[in-house]
């Protein structure tokens, strides 16, 4: 491509492609496919994005192989992929004539059929927005909007809804309920987030308006995907699939709304008892930005007063389950209290190193205050990310930091009962199923979720 000019629109679609190109393994291809009503006379299947056409590749095979005597016209109707990749798309329309010739098509014949059913077009821009087709397979693209590249995302953004903007994942589902028929399904390989995350909450709804969940599962990545391009041999994409159906709601028992879906979790179990949000209080912890500032290790902390210091901990001070002594202190203000001299002379020497999103006004209030959080009570440390629940046990007056949780009990639970239960394997096991997953086997955990957890 450097012998080439390319426009800023092509260049960010190189990027883009670079960016979320992931093929999809055959077997799972198989799999989704099985579960939709096609072929199927006059129905009509889509891939959005198809790159290499590995849905569209999978599916012509299966029409080929219902209808051996299908003319051209009624093919190329029936099935269709979009790619806004130029090689992707000659991949994709090399595999659609391989497929003919095999089962009897002319040369010429196969390349004009795949001319006609691999369109190279940006799906998102160019793609209908009302009821074309009746079943939609893919696996569409997952990258944050702020990563896209500018050309593309300036477009993006006058041209679709809000709600849709966070995740090119969001704009692709959005944009294929728009293309859908009333009684059509959509089979996708997807990351697993816009089914948990807060931002995808209005996409939910919007899409809970017409589709429920007919199929989800957790997919493992490790078969999930084969290679994946532009990444380091053996390297694997950092998602964690899922694969979904959707069809009209009432088809579903599963619906679709604002609130979280959790893969791997009971679609249809619903918790009636008490909650842990119920017998105790669960926290964040604050985040004091960057360190060394309002977050001071000893020798800085000898040289401020001891009465607007508090001791602090944070998961390193942990160890083997044991919290050690903490060794490092939190500067305490108040917002409508002037600290002293020493504090106000050490914050003003140190707060030009402050990262942006930390810095407040007055000067003296920390990223996150403090000055109303609870340290009149022993407590539960849970860090944020963890494989597993892991509470320590932790004396009161000491400050947890960096958005670890802690649990203080509030009703009729002592402290250990509350360590029983979130140390129990039923306990672990319900938050596996729903915490978003992180690399490595870690899971983040927030106060929302933990509120939620069955007593």
């Amino acid at each position: 491509m450097d012998l080439f000019p390319q426009t800023d629109r092509e260049a960010a679609i190189e990027v883009l492609h670079a960016s979320t190109a992931i093929y999809t393994a055959e077997p799972v291809v198989d799999q989704l496919l099985d579960m939709l009503d096609w072929p199927n006379d006059d129905r009509r299947l889509v891939d959005p994005s198809c790159g290499d056409g590995a849905f569209v590749g999978r599916a012509l095979q299966r029409l080929l192989m219902a209808y051996p005597a299908i003319d051209d016209a009624h093919l190329v109707h029936v099935l269709e992929g979009w790619e806004i990749h130029h090689f992707a798309v000659s991949q994709a329309r090399a595999r659609v004539a391989e497929l003919m010739v095999a089962h009897g098509r002319s040369h010429s014949a196969a390349r004009e059929l795949a001319q006609s059913m691999v369109r190279h077009g940006d799906f998102l821009l160019e793609g209908p927005r009302e009821p074309v087709y009746h079943v939609i397979a893919a696996n569409p693209p997952y990258l944050r909007f702020v990563n896209v590249p500018q050309p593309l995302r300036d477009e993006y953004e006058r041209s679709l809804p809000d709600y849709a903007q966070a995740d090119m994942l969001h704009s692709f589902l959005d944009r294929c309920v728009l293309s859908l028929h009333s009684d059509g399904e959509i089979a996708a390989v997807t990351a697993d987030r816009w089914l948990l995350n807060a931002s995808a909450s209005k996409l939910r709804q919007k899409i809970g308006e017409r589709l429920g969940i007919a199929h989800l599962e957790r997919l493992d990545v490790m078969s999930a995907f084969y290679r994946p391009k532009l990444r380091r041999r053996g390297s694997l994409p950092r998602v964690h699939p899922v694969g979904v159906v959707l069809r009209h709601v009432s088809q579903c028992a599963a619906k679709l709304t604002s609130s979280p879906v959790y893969p791997g979790a009971d679609l249809q179990e619903e918790h009636l008892g008490p909650t842990l949000g119920d017998v105790a209080t669960v926290q964040l912890a604050p985040w004091l930005g960057t360190p060394g500032i309002f977050l001071v290790d000893e020798l800085k902390g000898r040289a401020l007063p001891r009465e607007e210091l508090v001791p602090a901990i944070d998961t390193d001070d942990i160890s083997r389950g044991q919290l050690g002594v903490p060794k490092r202190y939190a500067i305490r203000t108040q917002r409508d209290r002037q600290p002293s001299a020493a504090v106000l002379q050490h914050l003003r020497a140190n707060l030009h190193r402050m990262c942006p999103r930390g810095r407040r006004s007055p000067e003296w209030l920390p990223p996150e205050p403090f000055e109303k959080f609870d340290l009149s009570q022993p407590y539960l440390l849970v860090p944020r990310i963890a494989k597993t629940l892991t509470p320590v046990r932790v004396a009161a007056g000491i400050l947890p930091v960096n958005h670890n949780l802690s649990i203080v009990a509030a009703g009729d639970k002592t402290l250990d009962e509350l360590d029983a239960i979130l140390t129990s394997e039923r306990a672990m096991d319900w938050v596996a199923q729903r915490a978003p997953r992180l690399e490595n086997g870690y899971f983040s955990l927030c106060t929302r979720l933990l509120r939620k957890l069955p007593v």
